[in-house]
């Protein structure tokens, strides 16, 4: 089994790369391969339609720079709340993401806050990024609100940073349950990506 994990923060060394990190680590403990994408420290282009064309540049770029995402078998997306939105590299990353990529597979939200947001992402990610790619989320997701005070050591430092750590394990433990079960799904032939690329 492998899990990408993208993190769609601008910043480097961000805070939701603090969480990721974390995410990444459950993963690691329990054997499991997991591929960290950081759009922060290695930041896509803006898309342009050049990636419909079999052999652009950026069509070129792109395979290299997406190296183990089709591979895996479960995605999860990290994001912070940018004025009530969620990143527009993370939004950006979608789009470059053609019908095969990452199709009948799971994926997870999880949004990142300084305060007491981080939900609009998260309806947003929901609502807007699976038509094509055909990702599929899966009904939990996770918010870490005021994400500065958690995660910052190697043991929980409050009953919040406990919490947060248990539920970030809980999910990961139903993520990987779902990528196993989505495993015949995909084999099942029934899946015709070819005759049918977009979402409706």
């Amino acid at each position: 089994m492998k899990i990408t994990l993208v993190c769609g923060s601008h910043r480097k060394n961000s805070q939701s790369l603090k969480v990721t990190k974390f995410l990444s680590a459950i993963f690691e403990k329990k054997g499991i391969e997991s591929n960290l994408i950081d759009l922060g420290n290695s930041p896509l282009p803006i898309w342009e339609p050049g990636m419909w064309e079999k052999d652009s540049e950026i069509k070129k770029f792109w395979k290299e720079y997406s190296k183990g995402i089709l591979e895996s078998d479960a995605y999860i997306f990290i994001t912070p709340e940018y004025a009530g939105m969620a990143s527009p590299a993370l939004k950006n990353f979608f789009l470059y993401l053609s019908g095969g990529d990452i199709s009948h597979k799971p994926g997870l939200i999880v949004t990142v806050s300084s305060g007491m947001g981080g939900s609009y992402p998260n309806a947003e990610l929901r609502m807007s990024s699976y038509k094509n790619t055909r990702i599929v989320y899966i009904p939990d997701h996770v918010i870490v609100r005021h994400v500065e005070t958690l995660l910052n050591a190697d043991s929980p430092e409050s009953k919040e940073d406990e919490y947060i750590r248990n539920r970030l394990t809980y999910v990961v433990n139903v993520l990987i349950e779902y990528a196993k079960a989505f495993t015949t799904i995909r084999s099942s032939g029934v899946i015709d990506i070819k005759t049918y690329p977009f979402g409706l």
